[in-house]
């Protein structure tokens, strides 16, 4: 008996190590399947055409962004008493970090920003995320190749 609860405290202390050794790999994974996922067909797909999605339009200066060169996004928004807006990304094929982006009033009541990805190993990489201003969010993608 006692053999028995040494095995199965070697278990549990091995079980431990596993878990703290792969946390990350863990959370991602768990994290990944929690969040929704959003999808490219329900996005406004940012170019240097404008996009509209309902009282919001949005242009960006490049049609495909390049990794680690800065793109700037202007954006019309219904809602001008916001101090700012926020985008937040994602890839949508391979996970590379969240990148969040804030956007700044201009005087014609627009925002305006810069967007700087960061460098895959992909050739090309199709990011999804939102532009929000904190109570309300739009789904955007855009398009980067190195």
């Amino acid at each position: 008996m006692k053999a028995f609860a040494v095995l199965i405290k070697a278990f549990l202390i091995l079980l431990l190590l596993c878990t703290g050794f792969f946390f990350t790999e863990i959370s991602t994974y768990v994290k990944s399947y929690v969040s929704p996922k959003i999808q490219l067909e329900n996005t406004c797909h940012l170019s240097t055409q404008i996009c509209q999605q309902g009282d919001v339009s949005i242009t960006l200066e490049k049609d495909t962004l390049t990794p680690l060169q800065p793109s700037s996004i202007l954006v019309n928004w219904p809602n001008q008493n916001a101090k700012n807006l926020i985008i937040t990304l994602q890839g949508y094929d391979m996970a590379m970090g969240n990148p969040t982006f804030k956007l700044l009033p201009n005087a014609d009541k627009s925002y305006s920003g810069d967007i700087l990805l960061p460098i895959c190993t992909q050739n090309t990489m199709i990011w999804v995320g939102t532009i929000s201003d904190g109570s309300t969010s739009i789904n955007v993608s855009l398009k980067a190749e190195q």
